[in-house]
């Protein structure tokens, strides 16, 4: 009998496999990756997070990006990486609900393709991603402990989760919540001592990373770039700012938690009806849906760090005998589908995906036709980068006002100052810092991105002053510097 349940495991990771074969093949194309794997170059070059080149998430995800070099290998890391993935989600479902093999099976046979196709951006090497393995390992250390130590590391892994994102919180707070469902007089003082150490396993690696920023005189720059201006970003959207929002903001974020907050009640009144594991699915999905939809933003990847509950969910919906189970399942679906609605998240296409992979694989693309179908940009992007390599050196600065993250990461060259696109410049407002270094530090070269109409005072002067155009690839313009700055 065991053989087939591994049978349908190794079924779902060979459909995994598949799936994710065509993303080890895409060009260099989605901006966010860009600045990861820039950061991750600066990393390897010795350049100090945050406080030599900024980005606003925690290190974690930086540090694979560095590990991985470029995006082939970022990708092939996130495949082994959802492959285990995968096997976590597996022994924590079995965990979870041991004789109930058809709903393991379509738990894990829905999270092997969502996970995976480009939908809601699965084939991408964004933080989201890599969180969810470290969650659901967080969850399944959990669930299984029976001393102290595992306690702790379940907490580590709920950490590292955060560290990718700050997003992740709300899937420790999860836990945390759970103790007030489950908490009883004569179980209390082992709850106690065992959520301590949940919690202080939780603390240990941030407490490490901050430590390991001070000593590089850099705390206060990763405790604004990774914390506080986190904040603002999940608190709002308002395109042209990171900063928190204003009164619609404000009035989304109340709408949202008391919807958490009243499903959240519902349950926890209809505790002593359900089964332990149902109570802390449905947590599980009320407080990542929350943490999803809390900055009201539309990009798809921020639906990934809902997909291992709603999986369950979909699971329980479709193979539980219980009327009740059945209807709270139903309703917890219903509310994902108003949150798509209401933020309108976007989706990519999966179709047209993988037919793009298969006429290039079979050659009935052209690698130029290919990269296209991505974005239109991707072809310019090669040809600035191959341009940059042939006349810079591999230590030289360059400086590129537009949102063209992968011109750095693909010619391998660094950005002159902290910042890798414009958006983040103006975001946080960066005009000042970077005219000065420009000025203390001009690159031989600049590129401008003709399509970028955002201002930047005092950055025309001094290019129009101090720069030539000398090439012009579609809408980049590239200028070399004058042999004397004015």
């Amino acid at each position: 009998m065991k053989k087939l349940p591994q049978r349908f495991l190794l079924l779902c990771l060979l459909l995994v496999a598949i799936l994710r074969l065509p993303s080890l093949f895409e060009p260099y194309w989605y901006g966010d990756e860009g600045v990861y794997l820039t950061l991750g170059q600066a990393i390897r070059k010795g350049l100090v997070l945050y406080r030599d080149i900024h980005d606003n998430k925690p290190p974690l995800l930086y540090l694979l990006a560095a590990l991985s070099g470029n995006v082939f290998w970022f990708r092939a890391i996130l495949l082994g990486w959802m492959l285990t993935t995968t096997i976590l989600f597996w022994k924590l479902i079995k965990n979870l609900f041991p004789k109930q093999e058809k709903l393991a099976e379509i738990s894990l046979f829905t999270f092997s393709i969502l996970s995976s196709i480009p939908l809601i951006e699965g084939n991408i090497a964004n933080a989201e991603i890599f969180m969810i393995g470290t969650t659901i390992a967080g969850f399944y250390l959990y669930f299984i402990a029976k001393k102290w130590s595992q306690y702790l590391l379940a907490g580590i892994f709920f950490s590292f989760s955060a560290l990718f994102k700050i997003p992740a919180i709300f899937d420790f707070a999860t836990i945390l919540v759970f103790f007030l469902f489950i908490a009883k007089k004569k179980n209390y003082q082992l709850l106690i001592t065992n959520y301590f150490f949940l919690i202080f396993g939780f603390v240990i690696p941030i407490l490490i990373t901050i430590i390991y920023f001070a000593s590089q005189n850099a705390l206060s720059y990763y405790l604004n770039a990774a914390f506080s201006q986190n904040l603002g970003y999940l608190f709002s959207w308002r395109a042209g700012t990171m900063v928190a929002g204003g009164l619609s903001s404000k009035i989304g974020l109340i709408s949202h938690s008391g919807v958490l907050l009243v499903a959240t009640l519902l349950i926890f009144l209809l505790r002593k009806s359900l089964a332990k594991p149902f109570i802390l699915i449905t947590i599980w999905f009320l407080f990542s849906l929350f943490a999803a939809a809390l900055s009201e933003r539309p990009y798809p990847h921020y639906l990934i760090q809902v997909l291992p509950s709603f999986c369950l969910i979909l699971g329980i919906l479709l193979t539980s005998g219980r009327t009740v189970i059945k209807r709270l399942a139903f309703s917890l679906i219903v509310l994902l589908v108003a949150g798509l609605v209401v933020v309108q998240f976007w989706v990519y296409p999966v179709f047209g995906y993988y037919f793009n992979f298969l006429g290039f694989a079979t050659h009935l693309k052209a690698r130029a036709e290919y990269f296209a179908w991505f974005s239109p940009q991707v072809n310019q992007t090669y040809a600035v980068a191959n341009f940059l390599v042939k006349h810079t050196q591999p230590d030289e600065r360059i400086f590129i006002w537009g949102d063209e993250p992968y011109i750095y990461a693909l010619s391998r060259r660094l950005p002159t100052g902290r910042y890798t696109v414009a958006y983040h410049i103006v975001d946080y407002n960066g005009y000042q810092e970077t005219i000065e270094t420009l000025t203390k530090n001009p690159p031989r070269w600049m590129i401008v991105m003709e399509e970028e109409n955002r201002l930047f005072p005092g950055l025309f002067n001094f290019l129009n002053s101090n720069y030539l155009l000398e090439e012009k690839i579609n809408s980049a313009k590239i200028f070399h510097r004058r042999s004397i700055i004015r």
